[in-house]
Parts: structure tokens; sequence; C-alpha cells
């Protein structure tokens, strides 16, 4: 019987040896990492702001990444899974803080057909990185050019993204965008056919603003309300007498640049006292205007003869004391095309990403 006793008890006595000494080696590890065990995530909200909705095939598709801390504490945070060092901590958002999802990722990204992708490319996790500590009511956050982690995005299609950072414990709000090939408008109307190529580097924002409302046919049946001979003309209200506005009330912010207003310049029309009220009317010059520079969101251009022969059209109509056509000039509809390869502006690229907001939109 003694036999038989020491030969049951000894493995189990064994085996619980060995989980002891697991545990031990377990334990040691995570103190010697300063890992953070249970952390409350309550509070912290997590921000996506892609710079543009619309991106040309190459060009870099840019998105803010920004955490917020909405208590009145300051707040630490360790990747979880990740050791911390010992050095100084952090007080600006981070490759592994950006990308610590379940299994170090960090956006998932659903693209056309069913695709998603949710593996960072290039991207190895260190063993161990600084805690991030953001303070009371506050913001840290970094601007990341997303193509150099997730390349499938690089193809033109539509796709839409969620970030859900330290485990899955905080998601923030969806946001899609559009890669597509370089477009130009073709502006039909009862005096002649335009074109326009649009200045995607100057002024991404007014581009994407005017193909959007082109596409839901926003400028259709418009008429052109106001000629100043020699200066320009306007169009794109839809109450017909300048003073309307897109239905949704959305504004685009001023994109000022130094490309000069010159004949066939194609700007956003704004108020005068607010420098980021552009929203659907938009004016043609027909002359030089330098006291305009840098005072007009200049978003394109007229590009053709033919385009130049219907601006001369336009511009030669009657007009009142008002700077109203005699006679009713029409935007029959805008059309929006791919740019033929050959004739496709040089892209400039940025060589440094842009900061982050002070504050979220």
């Amino acid at each position: 019987m003694t036999t038989v006793n020491t030969l049951q008890h000894s493995p189990r006595k064994k085996t619980v040896g060995i989980r002891l000494h697991l545990l031990a080696g377990v334990l040691c590890a995570l103190a010697a990492s300063r890992v953070t065990l249970g952390q409350s995530y309550s509070g912290l909200e997590a921000h996506l702001i892609p710079h543009t909705h619309t991106v040309v095939p190459g060009d870099p598709i840019v998105v803010d990444f920004i955490l917020r801390n909405t208590t009145d504490s300051p707040m630490v945070l360790t990747p979880p899974g990740m050791g911390t060092n010992s050095s100084s901590p952090e007080a600006a958002l981070s490759l592994p803080h950006v990308f610590s999802g379940k299994g170090f990722t960090g956006l998932t990204i659903k693209g056309d057909y069913g695709h998603t992708w949710t593996d960072v490319f290039g991207y190895q996790p260190p063993a161990n990185t600084n805690e991030l500590h953001i303070p009371a009511k506050g913001i840290v956050g970094v601007s990341l050019a997303i193509e150099q982690f997730y390349p499938p995005v690089r193809r033109a299609g539509h796709y839409e993204m969620i970030w859900s950072p330290y485990g899955g414990a905080v998601q923030s709000n969806r946001v899609t965008f559009d890669v597509e090939p370089r477009k130009q408008a073709v502006v039909f109307t009862d005096r002649g056919t335009m074109k326009i190529q649009f200045d995607y580097e100057h002024a991404p924002k007014h581009v994407e603003n005017f193909i959007e409302l082109a596409r839901d046919g926003a400028y259709n049946q418009r008429t052109i309300h106001r000629i100043d001979p020699g200066f320009l003309f306007q169009t794109g209200c839809p109450k017909g007498d300048g003073t309307g506005t897109r239905p949704d009330g959305k504004t685009i912010d001023a994109e000022f640049n130094n490309t000069p207003i010159d004949r066939g310049t194609v700007c956003m029309a704004r108020l005068e006292s607010d420098p980021n009220s552009a929203s659907c009317q938009f004016f043609v010059t027909a002359s030089r205007i330098p006291e305009w520079d840098g005072r007009y969101s200049v978003f394109g251009k007229l590009v053709g003869e033919e385009s130049m022969t219907t601006l001369d059209n336009i511009m030669s109509q009657p007009t009142d004391e008002f700077g109203r056509p005699k006679h009713r000039v029409i935007v029959s509809y805008v059309r929006i095309v791919d740019v033929p390869p050959d004739t496709r502006p040089v892209k400039t690229v940025p060589t440094q990403l842009p900061t982050v907001p002070a504050e979220l939109p």
C-alpha cells in the first residue's frame, strides 16, 4: 500500500512544483518589464481624421491618429502584451501605441469586394516601449501615411477604416476614403464647353468638394448669375442669386496658395468676412487680378482652346448694372472624367507630414 500511495502522489507533487516554478517565472518577468495589469481605458477616446477623402494613386494617404483623455486626471497607457522601458515616458503618440490592437495590429481596413486588411506591413513591434502619458483633458496624436503600413490601399478603390488600439479596448470613429485616378471636370454650358484641370497639390479639399458636388448633380441646370465684364463669371448657386450654399451646410476651410489669379483661373467663392466659408459657388476669371492672389482658394484652371472660347462667349453676354446677365446663361451639367495619361501633371509629395490639429473638429 505504501508503494502504491507513493506512486499515486509523486506525479502530483511534481506537477504542482512545475506550475509554481512557471508562475514564479511569469511574475518575475512581469515585474521586470513593468507591465501594467488591469489598466483602465475609461475616459479614453480614439479619433481618426483623414486629411482628404479622395486620393490620387501614388499620393500619400495621410491620417491623423488622435487619443483624447476626457477625464480630470492624467492617464498612463501601456500597449497590452508589451513591457515598458525605464526611460522617460512619452508625451507623443508612437508606433507601438498606434499599432497596439489585438496581435499588434491597428487599423481594420475594408475595401471593395469584401476585402479586409488588419496586418501591419513592415512593422516589427518591440519587446518594450515607453509609457504614454496624457494629461487631464489632454490630446496626443501623430500623422501617418498609412499606405506605408497597409500597401493594399495604394490601389484604386473605396476604403473604410476604423482604429482599435490597446487590444481593442477603445474604438475610433469610422472613416472612408477613395483612391482614384486624377480627375478633371468638363463643364457644359449653353455657350460652349470648358475643361477644368484640378490643382490637387494646393487645394485637395476644394477639389474633393467640387467633385462630390458635381457627381451629386449640384451643378446641373445652374444659372450663371454674375458676370463682371473683363473680370469673371460666377455660378453654382442653388438659389440662382448668389446667396445659396450647399443644402447640408458644409463649408470648406481656406486653402490659399501662391497660384496667381489669371485668365482661366477657377476659384471657390466665399464671404468676404470669412475665409473658411467656401461652399458650392465658384467663379472663373477672365483676366489677371493680382490683388486677389492669396485671398481666394484656387483649385483649378481652364485648359484647351475651346475652354477659352467658351469663357469669352460667356463674358460677352450683356448684363445690368448689378452684373446680372440680361439673357439667361446656363451651366447644363458638369461631368467628372479621368485625366488622359499624356496630360497628367507632375505630382508633388510632401517632404514631411503635417502636425496634428490642436483640437478635434
